[in-house]
């Protein structure tokens, strides 16, 4: 009497799902690291977009702009013509993107109505550092106001 064998043993099905974790095993920290370094490079993004903004906000309207780091969310305030200060934009990096910043010397960095650092209050350019789960980056300002990426040495 023959016999038709058809579709696959027991055996053949445990290796074959034995396979598939020892594949997922070995590439999920890469998936998770990946996912850290996509949210710091946005965060950097946009603390470097923030600062940006802040620098051409003070030349557009002719008074002092100040980029400010508050815990975890970065905001963009402008002096009003009475001397007061007007909050002009505010993001919170730490609940949208799951980083942590720091700065450096100071949570404020700070533009004259030409758009340029006000040096006086810092001894160093300033940095904004982001870090997410031991990956970090960081943007800071140079010279006479130009918000670097590059050319920045990482914040301690």
């Amino acid at each position: 009497m023959k016999r038709s064998v058809a579709g696959v043993t027991l055996i053949e099905m445990v290796i074959v799902f034995a396979l598939i974790g020892i594949i997922t095993a070995i590439s999920l920290p890469k998936l998770t690291n990946s996912t850290d370094v996509l949210a710091v490079r946005s965060a950097r993004s946009e603390v470097a977009s923030y600062v940006s903004q802040a620098r051409a906000l003070s030349i557009q309207s002719g008074r002092v702009a100040y980029f400010v780091r508050n815990g975890n969310a970065i905001q963009l305030v402008v002096t009003t013509t009475s001397g007061g200060k007007s909050l002009f934009a505010s993001q919170n990096l730490g609940s949208g993107n799951g980083v942590t910043l720091a700065a450096s010397p100071s949570d404020t960095i700070t533009f004259d109505p030409r758009g340029v650092l006000l040096t006086g209050a810092y001894s160093t350019s300033p940095k904004i550092r982001v870090s997410r789960n031991g990956v970090q980056d960081s943007v800071c300002v140079v010279g006479w106001g130009k918000v670097s990426v590059s050319q920045c040495q990482l914040a301690q």
